[in-house]
């Protein structure tokens, strides 16, 4: 519980103000979690009792689960549809960073849902969705699978970068479209030795 604070005199008033930024900001300062929708909501939106909803999930988790799992599958759809499976490794990187772009771009609140929050399961857990990592790494030159999952992740951070500044910011001064950024940054990662 915060302290009572007295009245300050007049003309303190800037003080006052920066105080009140700070304990803003301390309170910023650990990460917030995007809070998915109550069960009652969502029976609200489903036309049903809070109950009903219970009858298929046991807890908010349960559900939250469900939906991380069931938006990675809408993921890996369109993914599985822009990829041309009988291209060359290159070509399927540019169709998949692609895909993910617009998937961002079109599902701006399934994509903060499903990678701008802690995983439904905690730090316990390897997620519902860590196997694209995997669908990128099997397009890298060479036989080093570690390397390889390395170069997936960092290639999931830049392609993320674009895609999460892209969302929330909008109208960043962007030199290019999203697509030509990701691309300049993943090849960067493809260039390094």
């Amino acid at each position: 519980m915060a302290e009572t604070r007295q009245r300050r005199a007049r003309g303190q008033g800037e003080q006052l103000r920066a105080e009140l930024v700070s304990a803003a900001i301390d309170l910023l300062l650990q990460p917030q979690s995007l809070a998915a929708p109550s069960l009652r909501a969502i029976a609200r939106a489903s036309g049903v009792a809070p109950s009903a909803v219970y009858m298929h999930f046991a807890s908010q988790d349960e559900l939250n689960y469900a939906v991380t799992a069931e938006l990675f599958d809408r993921l890996r759809t369109a993914l599985d549809t822009a990829d041309p499976v009988d291209a060359a490794p290159d070509r399927r990187m540019h169709a998949l960073l692609d895909a993910y772009l617009n998937w961002s771009e079109n599902q701006p609140g399934a994509y903060q849902l499903l990678f701008e929050r802690p995983d439904p399961l905690g730090s316990e857990s390897q997620g519902p969705g860590l196997d694209l990592l995997d669908r990128i790494a099997r397009l890298l030159p060479g036989d080093d699978p570690e390397a390889h999952r390395a170069t997936a992740l960092r290639i999931w951070c830049a392609v993320h970068g674009v895609a999460s500044l892209r969302v929330h910011k909008p109208t960043a001064p962007w030199a290019s479209d999203a697509r030509a950024d990701a691309w300049a940054l993943v090849s960067g990662l493809l260039a390094e030795p």
